[in-house]
């Protein structure tokens, strides 16, 4: 797990201010009326010369709001009960961002998208920087025996393509609803 530092403190705050700041969080948000939805999917790719094909469907629902900030939260998960579809894993290797550096960790995986924006959830969707589906590429390592790192870089079909040898065959979402919310 890692270790709590005050530059992270002082991130999270930073973080909810600019949220109330530019309306993103607003307080007191209302209700949504719809507060559940299922989202088919299908994503094929190719890796090594294997083709792989997955169908599931992103289960969204109301969470209620939060209690600090009074904004409406969401829970999103896959139908077939996977945490996430992950198309590379590996340890101990050279980081894709910075040639010099060894990752703890690297992974490449299919961010399916927040609970927000399937459910047309725009105030809280709008400030999500990983709200729509897409390729993630994620890194763990250290700067410093007290200092980890996780990163995560949104990646376009050509970067996952040219970096790791991933094809995207077919990357087919539904749409997000619209939504409308108790007055």
């Amino acid at each position: 797990m890692a270790k709590l530092r005050l530059k992270d403190i002082f991130i999270a705050a930073t973080s909810w201010a600019i949220l109330l700041l530019c309306g993103c969080g607003q307080l007191n948000q209302t209700p949504p009326i719809i507060k559940q939805g299922e989202f088919p999917f299908r994503f094929i790719y190719e890796l090594d010369g294997k083709r792989y094909d997955i169908e599931d469907t992103i289960i969204c629902e109301y969470k209620g709001m939060d209690a600090f900030l009074h904004v409406r939260t969401w829970n999103a998960y896959l139908k077939s009960g996977a945490d996430r579809i992950s198309m590379i894993y590996d340890r101990n290797v050279n980081s894709v961002l910075k040639k010099t550096r060894i990752n703890n960790s690297i992974e490449v995986y299919l961010d399916y998208g927040a609970g927000a924006y399937y459910m047309g959830d725009t105030q809280q969707a709008t400030g999500l920087i990983h709200g729509k589906p897409h390729i993630c590429y994620i890194e763990d390592y250290e700067t410093s025996s007290r200092e980890s790192h996780n990163t995560a870089t949104p990646l376009t079909e050509e970067q996952a393509e040219n970096l790791f040898g991933i094809k995207i065959i077919e990357f087919t979402f539904s749409t997000p609803i619209e939504n409308t919310f108790e007055k």
